[in-house]
């Protein structure tokens, strides 16, 4: 009864917020070769606050150079494309939505650290050309949590508090008192909101990435990343609880356990960096 209810609700939203289109407008023009810095700006500034935002955290301690950035263009051609669109796409979703029971900030910290990790956890693979998609992945990973507090808020500081007095998984509750999980509900609209298959197999998976569909490997990487970032004390705004680990993750995605610890440090300096987005793109 109540996964209809919230299935009914979820496919009654229409329209995609301004500040999502914008930013995958941005993310198909960053991976173009016929894009230009004038074009991507172009769509930047289609919203002001968005444009203001790009620049304050690129003049940010974390990415100023030596003078100051004062056009989209400029920050373009100084941070080049990736970063624009990571920078891009962390704002948009950061003012995309509203917390209400969610710790907001705590929120962001483990999807901006699991994102970060995601692409590093890649390179370690010796893959090449999934990092921006897993950096994507990242982001999004727990949005389902995100439109659950928007749009059920009551009903989901229940499924939450009973997770965090029984110290069950979050998942497992959502399953049992509602029907449907945040990764599932997360992919629901992700799915109406038309994002690419391969990312939105990702974000309904990564709890368990061998039953993924087309994207296994990422799912995987982002599964391993979203366990890390629990295990360090970062998690998802929620309370963070126990959950099975996939003991045979290391050895499908070809890593070497002993070389976590590296990848960790240099995962917190990007975090660093990461926090100027939050305290400038933040609401």
């Amino acid at each position: 009864m109540q996964k209809k209810m919230i299935l009914d609700r979820l496919n009654n939203i229409q329209e995609v917020p301004t500040l999502l289109t914008i930013a995958a407008e941005v993310e198909q023009l960053t991976q173009s070769q016929d894009s230009s810095a004038e074009s991507i700006s172009s769509v930047i500034k289609l919203d002001p606050a968005l444009t203001g935002k790009v620049l304050k955290v690129a003049n940010s301690v974390m990415y100023a150079g030596t003078q100051r950035i004062i056009s989209l263009q400029q920050a373009i051609a100084r941070l080049g494309y990736a970063e624009i669109r990571r920078i891009t796409l962390t704002i948009a979703f950061l003012n995309s939505f509203k917390s209400i029971h969610v710790d907001y900030q705590r929120f962001w910290i483990h999807s901006i650290t699991t994102a970060f990790l995601a692409t590093q956890l890649e390179k370690l693979t010796g893959r090449e050309g999934g990092s921006d998609r897993l950096f994507t992945c990242g982001i999004l990973h727990d949005i389902g949590v995100l439109i659950f507090d928007q749009y059920f808020p009551e009903l989901y500081k229940k499924v939450f508090n009973l997770s965090s007095s029984k110290q069950y998984q979050l998942e497992y509750v959502e399953d049992k008192a509602l029907g449907i999980n945040h990764a599932e509900v997360g992919a629901f609209l992700l799915r109406k909101w038309k994002l690419p298959e391969q990312i939105i197999d990702v974000i309904e998976y990564h709890h368990h990435p061998q039953d993924a569909k087309v994207s296994v490997h990422d799912a995987k990487i982002i599964y391993l990343a979203n366990f890390i970032s629990n295990n360090r004390g970062i998690d998802n705004g929620t309370g963070y609880f126990p959950e099975g680990f996939y003991d045979d993750i290391f050895a499908e995605l070809n890593l070497d356990i002993d070389a976590m610890p590296d990848l960790i440090a240099q995962v917190e300096s990007e975090v660093e960096k990461a926090m100027q987005i939050l305290k400038f793109g933040g609401k």
